[in-house]
């Protein structure tokens, strides 16, 4: 069994510990969180105090990335593997351990928003072979798809990430706000969204752009243009129609 403690109480921290606490190959020891705050809908014994953290085969530190640089120094008694959960943050961020590793969710977390680690997948990376095997036997015990990435790899993959995730995010506030500005419920276009994330699950993203940009259609797109009211808007529909016309050039 590993014995495991998650430091942090934010997002990560909180869906971490109540899926740890299920398991039955997993031993969740305790959380760690400055607040000395209780994590919903876990039982898990809570500390503010770095100095009672219970010995573990491996510590998770859910920080923030800037918050990452205080381990080196407030965490150093601790002996186990120390990782984080980040997606850019190197490993050499904690150059004071000589066990260290990363253990990172590819997913986005909201604390009221359940997920089930059985569908994330989980990219991992050790200082050393052992500990690398360890990290992985972890992974694998929670959830059914778990790489080995190196840092270069991951900080990559977490552009990516923000590209696929964070940036599409934002075109839906887009695609809301003008919506909900002309008396239309957004409720409309969720079917094409949700068609949309269904067609890149067997086909290449590149494959199926559709559009006025791609089609080149410029009755179109001006009379979108002339539509719109926002200048902010009219000058991200022109960058993103650019962007497209160009990549299909």
């Amino acid at each position: 069994m590993i014995k495991v403690v998650v430091l942090g109480s934010g997002n990560v921290a909180t869906h971490l510990c109540v899926s740890l606490e299920k398991h039955s190959r997993i031993l969740l020891l305790q959380n760690y969180n400055r607040k000395g705050e209780k994590i919903a809908n876990c039982g898990v014994t809570i500390t503010d105090q770095p100095i009672k953290i219970v010995t573990a085969d491996i510590y998770i530190f859910a920080f923030s990335d800037d918050a990452l640089t205080t381990v080196n120094t407030e965490f150093i008694h601790l002996k186990g593997l120390i990782v984080h959960t980040s997606g850019s943050t190197p490993l050499e961020v904690f150059s004071n351990f000589d066990r260290c590793g990363i253990f990172y969710p590819i997913q986005s977390f909201k604390k009221n928003i359940p997920v089930s680690f059985s569908d994330i997948p989980i990219a991992v990376e050790a200082s050393n072979e052992s500990d690398q095997q360890l990290l992985v036997r972890f992974a694998q015990s929670i959830s059914k798809s778990v790489y080995v990435l190196n840092s270069e790899q991951r900080n990559l993959l977490h552009v990516a990430a923000v590209f696929a995730n964070n940036f599409s995010n934002f075109m839906y506030t887009q695609a809301e706000e003008i919506c909900q500005s002309n008396a239309i419920d957004f409720d409309i276009l969720k079917p094409l969204i949700t068609q949309t994330i269904t067609k890149i699950t067997t086909s290449s993203p590149k494959e199926i752009q559709t559009g006025p940009a791609i089609r080149n259609d410029q009755k179109t797109i001006e009379r979108h243009i002339t539509t719109l009211t926002d200048q902010k808007k009219i000058k991200l529909y022109q960058l993103l129609t650019a962007a497209i016309q160009n990549y299909y050039e």
